[in-house]
């Protein structure tokens, strides 16, 4: 049960970031909706957990599903690259305005892509505590706000959130499924549905009171004399995405590099190129982009699945003909 929860943590730490934190990638995405469209889009994130993990589970063979997998993780891997980058611009753009420090999304950079090489267990621990401080603050926010609730959904817009944050949660959480009991799994996708699906409710409803600002949740927090609570929230957010994108780029990269020291320098160096890019333009240019990526890496994802659950039941009722 404990691990079921740490691999939660580590699939909802994974997949907020300062778009997310922030309010921006929420009216992004859902803007146009109501309430329930944000809410959509995190129970289709719990649903999509299950399948991620089962497909590690249960990994089909042969060189078609071999090919496949090859280009997903490569896919994947662009989409970290992405991913890094843009959080490092947030972290350093965000915590000037915070609390005027400079040069934190540099270093803050350089630690996680140090971070990535350590064992998983290590990772998680780290997201279970970055997860409690971020529905905390989340919670605080949305309980000091006018609600404005809308009652309808945009499907489109729901799933093809939902596919952007799989690329990041899905594929971290994906080899843990390999040593996960059925239980686990559905205690783990239960949690990252209905955690992803609050979380997502309470930013909504309060960045919606302030859609047109860059970082509408933190304007919230500021004129409620909350800017310490609402950066907490965004370097929260920002860091535990920067772990989880962090350590599947790393992964992706040792396979071709017998020592980590390669891949943490090349983190280290996309920290250092990457910080001062402008992250609103970053966020409205390669989320979009990364929303359709994430949708097919769901889909081939779903296909893998379910062919592994054919050859399975085709083995059982090849061993039942025997007996």
């Amino acid at each position: 049960m404990l691990n079921a929860i740490k691999v939660a943590s580590l699939f909802i730490g994974a997949i907020v970031g300062a778009g997310f934190a922030t309010g921006r990638e929420v009216i992004l995405y859902f803007g146009e909706g109501g309430y329930l469209t944000p809410v959509a889009a995190g129970l289709m994130m719990g649903v999509m957990s299950a399948v991620f993990l089962l497909a590690g589970k249960y990994s089909p063979s042969g060189r078609l599903w071999s090919a496949f997998n090859k280009a997903v993780d490569f896919l994947v891997f662009v989409a970290m690259v992405i991913t890094y980058a843009v959080m490092c611009s947030a972290l350093e753009e965000l915590s000037a305005a915070c609390f005027a420090v400079p040069l934190i999304g540099l270093s803050g950079g350089v630690i996680c892509g140090i971070l990535s090489c350590f064992d998983i267990k290590f990772i998680k621990n780290i997201s279970s505590v970055l997860v409690i401080l971020l529905i905390a603050a989340a919670a605080v926010l949305y309980f000091s706000c006018t609600k404005m609730h809308k009652g309808y959904i945009v499907y489109k817009s729901a799933f093809e959130y939902c596919g952007m944050n799989m690329l990041t949660g899905g594929c971290l959480i994906k080899d843990e499924g390999k040593n996960m009991k059925g239980r686990e799994i559905a205690l783990s996708s239960i949690l990252n549905g209905s955690v992803s699906a609050l979380l997502l409710g309470f930013v909504y409803t309060v960045a919606a009171s302030n859609s047109s600002s860059s970082m509408p949740v933190f304007v919230f927090a500021a004129g409620k004399g909350l800017s310490l609570l609402g950066g907490i929230l965004i370097v929260a957010a920002i860091l535990s995405t920067l772990l989880g994108a962090g350590r599947v780029a790393f992964v992706y990269m040792s396979n071709y590099f017998v020592s980590p020291v390669l891949p943490v320098l090349f983190l280290c160096l996309l920290s250092v190129i990457s910080f001062t890019m402008k992250f609103s333009l970053a966020v409205d240019a390669f989320y979009p982009v990364i929303g359709y990526f994430g949708a097919a890496v769901c889909g081939i994802t779903a296909l893998s699945l379910a062919a592994a659950s054919r050859r399975k039941l085709l083995a059982l009722v090849k061993v039942k003909r025997r007996t």
